[in-house]
């Protein structure tokens, strides 16, 4: 039965799937200060660390896996943040069974992946939100705005080239909310890439699709490009991550550049 759910006037029966860094550094504390989340239940698959962050948040059920979350009636829409090549199939059991969805970035780390988890959603009319948050941003959201205004005044011509770069320090730099631990050791997720992807690139690949999605997304998002884009050219060091990559978004030139950094700035 699909969850119907005025989000506006109603509260949101809330679950979560998996315990990690990301759950407990950032979204569980985040729903749990949502006066219209009713956070009702968690799943995680190491069962002392599942506990204790029950404890922790006062969240009233524990489930040992996303499937038995998936079956519990009383919840409208699930948060999933495992690792990156696990969560899509989470998310996608869990829109199969009619339970909207919040999800951690990547989507998926293949085309056909991301075409499974979306052909679940459309079957049973669940919403599916990737956390693309940087979207939310101020000063995106008037980066966004003077784009918009632009291009629709044409008062400084045609758009001909979007540049956008991330060169990344160390990211969870003063985030001190605590966090529980346990010495259980996850089940090993499920090997997922694209046919075309040799092994030895894979976690660089991962990697990649962790980060500068968000850089992707808000230059598809700035240049109203939907779904169409196109990858024109790739130069990549032999790290798999550090270089530059072309794409044709809406008839636009634009560059994402790539790199880290050993230090805690970003840029």
């Amino acid at each position: 039965m699909i969850a119907e759910v005025d989000f506006m006037n109603e509260r949101v029966r809330f679950g979560y799937v998996r315990c990690g860094f990301m759950a407990q550094k950032v979204h569980i504390p985040n729903f749990k200060s949502i006066p219209e989340c009713e956070f009702l239940a968690i799943a995680e698959v190491r069962e002392k660390l599942g506990r204790k962050v029950q404890a922790r948040y006062g969240i009233p059920r524990f489930y040992r896996s996303h499937l038995e979350l998936a079956d519990d009636p009383d919840i409208d829409a699930v948060g999933v943040s495992a690792p990156f090549t696990l969560q899509g199939e989470i998310a996608r059991d869990l829109l199969k069974a009619g339970k909207h969805v919040f999800m951690e970035k990547p989507m998926a780390v293949s085309v056909e992946q991301a075409e499974r988890i979306l052909a679940a959603s459309r079957a049973r009319g669940s919403r599916l939100m990737v956390a693309y948050m940087k979207r939310y941003d101020a000063g995106n959201e008037l980066v966004k705005s003077l784009i918009s205004n632009y291009t629709r005044t044409g008062e400084l011509g045609r758009i001909i080239l979007a540049r956008n770069h991330g060169f990344c320090g160390e990211w969870v730099c003063n985030i001190d909310i605590p966090m529980e631990v346990t010495d259980e050791k996850p089940p090993e997720p499920p090997i997922i890439k694209p046919s075309w992807l040799p092994d030895e690139y894979l976690n660089s690949y991962i990697g990649y699709l962790q980060q500068y999605t968000h850089n992707v997304n808000l230059l598809r998002w700035f240049l109203d490009a939907g779904d169409r884009v196109a990858v024109k050219y790739v130069d990549f060091d032999e790290d798999g991550m550090t270089g530059i990559v072309v794409f044709d978004m809406n008839g636009v030139r634009a560059t994402v550049e790539s790199g880290q950094m050993s230090h805690y700035r970003w840029d």
